[in-house]
């Protein structure tokens, strides 16, 4: 008898475990991607979805801690990978979780899982356009004391409105924030 139970619980526990498996394979295949490209649009959505997760808020950005990193399909090691990141740093949006897989989206929209283990908390943002100033004071008439192009990866040191002192190798400065990915719309980074 007691067998018995053990047997039934295991069944409803695979059977729940594949019910999710399901739903996520569902939203990753089926979710419009064009509207999760911007973090805005990426917030308007109403339910995010977070399984036995780590318990920080989604959407949050993070970067990647090593230069080679797996995106997949799906949440778990037997999915095929899509893509190989090649780039410390690399901010990345996440927008689902599932126990140690996060659904990540990056800089150009495309989206997939990453193991939870690949990912920091470490603040990184890409400039989005070229020849961006990085000024010396969060004010537009400051100083300019370098030019970012498009894609440099910058350091955010904090983030308090609508400037951002940032800093890559040797230089440091103010970029406004309408020139990063890799904020949160309304995030204040302190």
């Amino acid at each position: 008898m007691e067998h018995e139970k053990i047997t039934m619980k295991r069944q409803i526990c695979t059977y729940s475990f594949l019910v999710f498996k399901f739903f996520l394979l569902i939203l990753t295949f089926f979710s419009p991607l064009t509207s999760l490209v911007s973090p805005t649009n990426a917030i308007a959505q109403e339910a995010k979805l977070t399984v036995r997760g780590s318990g920080l808020p989604v959407p949050r950005f993070v970067t990647l801690k090593f230069d080679e990193a797996n995106l997949r399909s799906g949440p778990g090691r037997e999915y095929p990978v899509l893509w190989q990141y090649r780039a410390i740093g690399l901010p990345l949006l996440v927008d689902s979780e599932f126990d140690i897989w996060r659904k990540v989206i990056d800089h150009e929209g495309t989206a997939g899982w990453m193991h939870g283990a690949v990912l920091s908390l470490k603040r990184m943002a890409l400039v989005k356009n070229n020849m961006v100033e990085i000024h010396a004071s969060p004010n537009q008439k400051s100083l300019v004391v370098a030019l970012a192009e498009r894609n440099a990866l910058v350091v955010i040191k904090s983030c308090p409105k609508s400037w951002c002192k940032v800093a890559s190798e040797n230089v440091k400065g103010w970029i406004n924030r309408q020139n990063l990915w890799g904020l949160l719309e309304t995030e204040i980074l302190d």
